[in-house]
């Protein structure tokens, strides 16, 4: 399925979704690594904008959204349908959002219930989708609203735009930030914090997305439209027949001893998926969340030496620094249960260098493990073609 989809990529067809142009047609490609984790297919005839989305992690769920506009392309009602498909525990859901000159007015259909909100609105208030499922939330923005919105003109170089939004998937309203990077570049923010990179022409069509910075590491490519629907059931009945994505980064419990104690370390287990990790995903000279997810943490319930270094007992979140000249240094942070994005250097305990060594294969699950060595042990981290380790003992 990957390799039928992924021959789509080098076929690049441009739209302009300009106000009174009828019968355009586009699709979008997602990978992580080599995995496709999310397709969107977008159909603008006349004064309308119709959307697919498939996502695929942690299971296959899919979402329509369809767009009204007005004369001058602005939105004046908009619709969004979830349909769970291949996800457990989830239900379907239909948003509704009626904008007015100062206002938008919400209607939410879930499980037989209906919620309805309104709220003052800016002038200018966009549907956007920004959407992802349990730890994978945020994985993607919906591009055909990207583009509804860029059609009306790109910000200038080095300027902000904030633009006020009202999420398609929540009813929520968000202010996205759109920022002129240079003639074919916008970047969009990515929850405040790291922006998402944009590949437009002049009207604002978006050929690639880059999300490497953003914690979601995705790339996105513009290719002929095709019938993501069909697609999505596919992916559907590989998730029931236990052969789907799954989550892209499973949160793991590592329970090993030292001495005989008790260490436990929490962590979320990224995949290989075929990339490339130290000088890619994992940048050389930065501090790295080593993992996935939220921070990963060390609980402790007597205190340690871990590399000549002593760790009171306690809970603390670890972080790495990989460095481009091959060494590496652990990081033992006293802040803990944050998300792994949020890094305080003020709260370090420590840093303590690493062994570096080689591993062959390459590993596809990043790990944590505590091995255990009678009075002492070892800390050892281990993805892709590295195996770090740091002597653990008891205090």
């Amino acid at each position: 399925m990957y390799r039928a989809i992924a021959s789509l990529l080098g076929v690049t067809v441009l739209f302009s979704f300009r106000p009174g142009v009828a019968d355009e047609r586009a699709a979008f490609v997602t990978t992580l690594g080599k995995d496709t984790v999310t397709l969107e297919s977008v159909v603008r005839s006349g004064n309308r904008l119709d959307g697919e989305i498939v996502v695929r992690v942690p299971s296959t769920v899919r979402l329509h959204y369809q767009v009204d506009l007005a004369p001058n392309g602005t939105p004046t009602r908009a619709t969004m349908e979830l349909d769970p498909m291949g996800a457990k525990n989830m239900v379907a859901r239909r948003t509704t959002v009626d904008f007015k000159a100062d206002s938008i007015r919400i209607a939410i259909d879930s499980a037989g219930q209906r919620r309805q909100l309104s709220r003052a609105a800016a002038p200018g208030t966009w549907p956007m989708i920004r959407t992802g499922f349990g730890s994978s939330y945020g994985l993607y923005s919906s591009l055909g609203l990207y583009e509804l919105y860029l059609a009306r003109g790109l910000p200038k170089v080095n300027d902000t735009v904030f633009v006020p939004t009202v999420d398609l998937a929540s009813g929520a309203a968000l202010e996205r930030q759109f920022i002129g990077r240079g003639a074919t570049q916008v970047d969009v923010d990515y929850f405040g914090v790291v922006p998402t990179h944009l590949t437009v022409d002049a009207n604002g069509l978006i050929s690639a997305v880059d999300a490497h910075e953003t914690t979601e590491k995705t790339d996105t490519k513009r290719v002929a439209y095709f019938d993501v629907g069909d697609v999505a059931k596919r992916f559907a009945s590989a998730d029931h027949s236990g052969k789907g994505l799954g989550v892209a980064s499973p949160n793991q419990i590592e329970k090993g001893s030292v001495g005989g104690e008790l260490v436990v370390v929490t962590y979320g287990s990224p995949r290989l998926r075929g990339r490339r990790i130290l000088g890619g995903v994992v940048p050389f000279d930065h501090v790295w969340r080593t993992g996935a997810n939220e921070a990963t943490t060390l609980l402790c319930d007597r205190a340690l030496v871990i590399g000549g270094t002593t760790v009171p007992a306690g809970t603390y979140s670890l972080w790495t620094v990989p460095k481009r000249d091959g060494t590496v240094d652990l990081i033992v942070n006293r802040q803990h249960g944050q998300w792994g994005t949020e890094y305080d250097r003020a709260q370090d305990l420590a840093r303590i260098p690493m062994k570096t060594s080689v591993l062959s294969p390459p590993q596809e699950h990043f790990t944590i493990h505590v091995a255990d060595a009678g009075s002492g042990g070892e800390l050892r981290i281990a993805w892709d073609t590295f195996l770090w380790t740091v002597p653990v003992s008891l205090k």
